[in-house]
């Protein structure tokens, strides 16, 4: 009976092991293959307890005590989801009660409260051992009102005339940063190598009130850089958020951006979390937020999630009340969710390089395709209150729609013709396959393997009764 059971263990991993075959097989990874899990540092894990001074976990506008250690604690509860990438809110040096990261007073040091330069560097190794690569959210148009360079007049030029103009809390009128000054810039790209060289960081997101130019985003080949607007929401996020927050929204306004190195989100520092938009909606939020990730991780680009979005969390509709994380709170449906369609990603590299067609968008079904060489996927969502279908037409005949998230199974109906039909709310990722009928070599394997287990079992039972007649 050991033997038997020994056998039954070996045939998932058989299985697992081709999977892991074929991801490993793909071509040298871009930044396009990459996902990402945002990090607010101090809102994510306490490691150091020594670095609490002025921690008030009652007061929202106060540290609460996360820190660089605490994130190297937790890399492995990152890296199990999938996720290949982390980005962190800055943890440069900051003004009193800056615990967000953006009133900096100095750009080359790290804030203490988060930790030392040793544990930037040691979260960056960490993280690299573990084949993580990691992104410093990095403010260039604007300074905290602390930083001395506000009153030193040789840099009076580094400034524009005006303040920053935002309505978000943290930004409202912070002393505005000159990026058409040459010194300026200079200095900014002088400051993502002094972190690239003292910390091994792969990449810089560039905290701006407008675009930060061609000049700031390439430093080298190796290096990831992106510039992104936090004053305003940016059209991916606004228009996902407005058709996922409720069922029986239209579909039809999502943004395609075919971009693969655009960075997308569905939350962040700028907006109420996800969560909220669907409970104030009286929606279920994990579902709403199912069917958003599944657009999310199978759009072009790089998808990130902020931190949370898998439990998921609610901060109450209040941008100012960061939620700390809990690591012990959750809905595990979700969190599988965003583990497999991570997985997914990984497998197929038509989610991550593969040229984007969108195949049907109505009454809240849309249904699109993904190809790169010889990989077809086909995405669907229904966004809708009820079961809603569709026709696939002009694919080739004796082919299969295998669902990777529902388990589904579609084949061909009429000449090039496949029947989709998905129930409300639902969304699944389907790779075209030949039509492997029944799989009898599979089915005959497994019965085989069965009939031996049941002979051991009869064989062993004999042996036991025979001893008790004896």
């Amino acid at each position: 009976m050991r033997k038997a059971a020994i056998v039954f263990m070996v045939i998932p991993f058989l299985f697992l092991s081709s999977l892991s075959i074929s991801a490993a097989e793909r071509e040298e990874r871009k930044w396009q293959d990459e996902s990402i899990y945002y990090i607010v540092v101090d809102r994510f894990m306490n490691g150091e307890m020594s670095n609490n001074q002025e921690a008030d976990l009652d007061d929202p506008k106060a540290y609460h005590g996360g820190d660089l250690a605490g994130i190297i604690d937790q890399l492995d509860y990152i890296k199990e989801m999938g996720f290949t990438a982390i980005q962190l809110s800055p943890i440069m040096q900051n003004g009193e009660k800056g615990f967000h990261g953006l009133w900096v007073t100095d750009f080359q040091a790290v804030e203490g409260h988060f930790g030392t330069l040793k544990e930037a560097r040691q979260l960056v190794k960490k993280a690299h051992e573990q084949d993580l690569k990691v992104i410093f959210d990095l403010p260039v148009s604007f300074t905290g009102e602390e930083h001395p360079w506000t009153s030193d007049e040789g840099k009076t030029d580094w400034f524009t005339s005006e303040n920053v103009n935002s309505e978000l809390p943290w930004l409202k009128n912070l002393p505005q940063m000159n990026l058409s000054n040459q010194e300026v810039q200079e200095y900014f790209l002088e400051t993502m190598n002094f972190w690239i060289d003292e910390t091994g960081a792969d990449g810089f997101r560039l905290l701006s009130t407008s675009d930060a130019g061609e000049e700031m985003t390439s430093i080298n080949q190796d290096s990831f850089v992106f510039s992104e607007d936090i004053t305003s929401e940016s059209l991916f996020l606004s228009s996902s958020r407005e058709a996922f927050k409720a069922a029986g929204k239209s579909l039809d306004g999502l943004v395609k951006d075919i971009n693969h190195q655009s960075v997308h989100k569905l939350d962040g520092y700028e907006v109420e979390r996800f969560t909220h938009l669907a409970v104030v909606e009286g929606q279920n939020p994990i579902t709403r937020w199912k069917l958003a990730l599944t657009y999310l991780f199978t759009t072009p680009g790089i998808p990130q999630l902020y931190y949370g979005s898998e439990i998921p969390m609610d901060d109450g509709g209040n941008l100012e009340d960061l939620p700390m994380m809990n690591f012990k709170a959750g809905d595990e449906g979700l969190k599988k969710r965003v583990e497999k369609l991570l997985s997914i990603r990984e497998q197929f590299p038509a989610l991550t390089r593969g040229e984007y067609k969108s195949l049907y968008n109505k009454e809240g079904l849309a249904v699109f395709e993904r190809t790169y060489e010889d990989q077809t996927i086909i995405i669907a969502i229904n966004n809708a209150e009820e079961t809603k279908s569709m026709e696939l037409k002009g694919l080739d005949d004796d082919l299969q729609l295998r669902g990777l998230l529902q388990d589904g199974l579609v084949r061909q109906q009429g000449e090039g013709t496949y029947k989709l039909g998905m129930e409300r709310e639902t969304a699944d990722v389907f790779v075209i396959e030949s039509n492997s009928g029944y799989n009898w070599l599979f089915i005959g394997f497994v019965g085989g393997v069965l009939a031996l287990f049941v002979t051991a079992v009869i064989v062993i039972s004999l042996r036991s009764r025979r001893d008790v007649d004896q």
